[in-house]
């Protein structure tokens, strides 16, 4: 009798080895829980609006596009106006030249109509090259020392950039660019062709190419125009031409 009491009250082998294994499983279940606890990341915090607030983030939105015009080749254009405002928030301070630069004296007023091309360049173009051709760095490109290069390249391709504008990243004298110039085609051939022979005569590139400058003529505008670019195909050439320096 005696040892079949006792017997009664010694736990079985077995089901020790079950109380220890249901005891690791829970153990180990706690362990994975608390290292998702720790190493889950946040997916974000949203903030409730009403009608109201929707209303006012989405004129927000859209009075930041307003001034962008989506292009069927995905690139976007922008305003000058606009442009030069977005140049002026970034903290750099503009300061414009007087609208009409004096032609340096030694260039020949017989050789191109440098009177309209100075006119020209001074109503379309100073206001983001500056009168001196210094341009903005880092806004706008300079023209002065660079505007023969792109002479040297290709003579055509300073008709085909003012034709149709260029759009997208550029190198100019190691300074980066990723503005937008617009196209002037609205100008007629008489006038590009003497708004390009007054950058090219007016800060001494066209005495740095020599004779092989021959004043850009109204009929190569006119040949120009018939390629019916956009300012990308303008930007693949500039590409092709090897000008970032």
């Amino acid at each position: 009798m005696p040892d079949q009491r006792i017997r009664q009250y010694i736990i079985s082998d077995v089901a020790v080895r079950r109380g220890f294994l249901f005891a690791s499983i829970g153990m180990i279940a706690v362990l994975l829980a608390l290292l998702v606890l720790i190493t889950a990341q946040p997916q974000g915090r949203f903030q409730a609006l009403d009608a109201s607030g929707h209303r006012l983030l989405l004129a927000d939105a859209e009075a930041r596009l307003a001034s962008f015009e989506l292009l069927e080749d995905g690139l976007a254009r922008i305003d000058i106006d606009r442009a030069m405002e977005l140049v002026v928030e970034r903290g750099l301070d503009l300061e414009f030249a007087p609208a009409v630069a004096e032609p340096p004296e030694e260039v020949d007023p017989t050789l191109v109509d440098v009177a309209d091309g100075s006119a020209i360049y001074a109503a379309q173009c100073a206001g983001c090259h500056q009168a001196d051709g210094s341009g903005v760095p880092g806004a706008f490109p300079p023209l002065a020392g660079h505007v023969g290069d792109l002479y040297a390249a290709d003579p055509a391709f300073l008709v085909q950039v003012t034709l149709y504008g260029l759009q997208g990243p550029i190198v100019v004298q190691g300074v980066s660019y990723a503005g937008v110039m617009p196209a002037f085609a609205r100008l007629t051939d008489a006038e590009i062709a003497a708004l390009l022979n007054y950058t090219l005569t007016a800060w001494g590139d066209a005495e740095e190419l020599g004779d092989a400058f021959v004043p850009v003529g109204e009929d190569e505008v006119q040949a120009e125009r018939d390629r019916a670019w956009t300012a990308a195909d303008v930007l693949a050439r500039r590409a092709e031409l090897d000008l970032d320096e």
